[in-house]
């Protein structure tokens, strides 16, 4: 009895392993992102329809909140400056879980619309910003900063073969959460020092458009 049990599982963990190898895993480059981060990707299928892909990214400088805080739409800006903000140094983290619309299997005379897509995904990013010293009353102070940004985004797209790599073509729309934690030492009217630093949260559409670059992992 116990050998056939045994058996069993054995042919049962093998069944499921060989359908695991049959689904394709993508290896996936976001060249779009490469201003200010380089993001990597994995997708895996489930199922013909639906896919799971998760991603990192390492981030070297935060170029895009330099440029967007040169304006001023009346929004709070955090005492963090030009040189902070080019050297700053985080990382990313994406979740989403793909639907396929129109599946990339499918048998449809309509090849340009295989591959079809919408994808909901959460993300969180954390920023380090080099430490900044200001030299007050004759005495030394560091001023640091850090950002957080998580957000929920719905991406629309489609993803399909070109020769021997893959192409992701997206839109995403979605709203993100931009926390700032900075420091601000000043000198007060009578004399001493303050740091009036804050933690600022902003609440901000998020708007994502770009195109990824796929490699099947499951087919040297």
């Amino acid at each position: 009895m116990k050998k056939f049990v045994f058996t069993i599982l054995l042919l049962s963990g093998a069944g499921i392993t060989v359908a695991f190898a049959q689904r394709k895993t993508f290896l996936k480059l976001n060249p779009t992102t490469l201003v200010n981060e380089v993001d990597v990707y994995l997708g895996h299928e489930i199922s013909p329809s639906l896919s799971l892909e998760l991603g990192g990214g390492f981030i070297y400088t935060d170029y895009w909140d330099h440029i967007l805080n040169q304006f001023d739409f009346g929004q709070i800006k955090p005492n963090i400056s030009a040189r902070q903000y080019l050297n700053a140094k985080g990382y990313a983290a994406r979740m989403g879980l793909r639907f396929y619309v129109i599946s990339p299997y499918t048998n449809d005379n309509n090849v340009h619309a295989r591959g079809t897509y919408f994808e909901p995904l959460i993300f969180f990013k954390q920023i380090w910003y080099p430490h900044d010293n200001k030299e007050l009353n004759s005495n030394d102070y560091i001023e640091k900063g850090q950002k957080y940004v998580s957000g929920i985004q719905l991406l629309i797209g489609r993803q399909y073969k070109k020769g021997k790599i893959y192409l992701d073509k997206y839109l995403g729309l979605g709203v993100r959460a931009k926390t700032y934690s900075f420091d601000n030492f000043q000198l007060d009217p009578n004399g001493g020092v303050n740091n009036n630093g804050k933690r600022t949260t902003s609440w901000l559409p998020s708007i994502q458009m770009g195109i990824k670059i796929a490699f099947d992992l499951s087919h040297p």
